[in-house]
């Protein structure tokens, strides 16, 4: 399981049985929100990118049994595809099936777009980012990872290689000290298992 996951939630009581029909309406600011950025950059290609599908898949099924609803964000030299936050698992797997490498990398887009996408809602609200290399104009991007900050939104990172986690770490808010995936064979693990060092970063919304 991983353990970037809040554990502790509250909720509004339910008060009948069965379950009146606003029910959904009310549990839905206690829920989290999590979007996964995955790096699509030309040096994605081949198996780093399969890999990073494969992970995907696992990353999704732990965040909808852990009860938070889960989009995607491809990312390259700007954002490339989004798929909305969903308690289903088809939308986001669809997203990332589809995925193809091409461009260069720069997180700053990726990180506004899921500022504007989580700044408005309630619950435990995550970026869980990964990536194959540099993040580009670091200033802009410290600045937008800030912001995110500024808002309650948790930064969790992966980054393939020394480098790439090095380069990533400067926009996380948390757990960079198990930001580096080894190697290509490891990606889809580093993916499933985002930021497993994260338990003492959790926090109530």
């Amino acid at each position: 399981m991983t353990d970037w996951i809040r554990r502790t939630y509250d909720s509004v009581g339910v008060t009948q049985w069965p379950a009146g029909p606003h029910l959904a309406a009310l549990q839905e600011p206690y829920l989290g929100k999590v979007f996964l950025c995955i790096d699509v950059s030309s040096s994605m290609s081949g198996q780093p990118l399969r890999e990073a599908v494969a992970g995907a898949h696992e990353f999704v099924a732990q965040a909808i049994a852990a009860r938070y609803r889960v989009g995607l964000i491809l990312w390259n030299t700007g954002v490339a595809a989004t798929v909305g936050l969903s308690a289903r698992p088809e939308p986001v797997l669809d997203g990332v099936r589809r995925a193809s490498a091409g461009g260069g990398t720069n997180v700053t887009p990726t990180l506004q777009a899921g500022i504007s996408m989580l700044a408005g809602l309630r619950g435990d609200r995550v970026l869980a980012v990964f990536g194959d290399g540099d993040i580009g104009a670091e200033g802009p991007a410290v600045a937008a990872a800030r912001e995110a900050a500024a808002q309650g939104i948790r930064i969790i990172v992966r980054g393939l290689g020394r480098h790439a986690a090095a380069s990533l770490a400067k926009i996380a808010t948390e757990g960079i000290d198990q930001a580096e995936i080894a190697g290509p064979g490891q990606i889809a693990g580093g993916i499933a298992a985002m930021a497993t060092s994260l338990i003492s970063g959790r926090r109530k919304s």
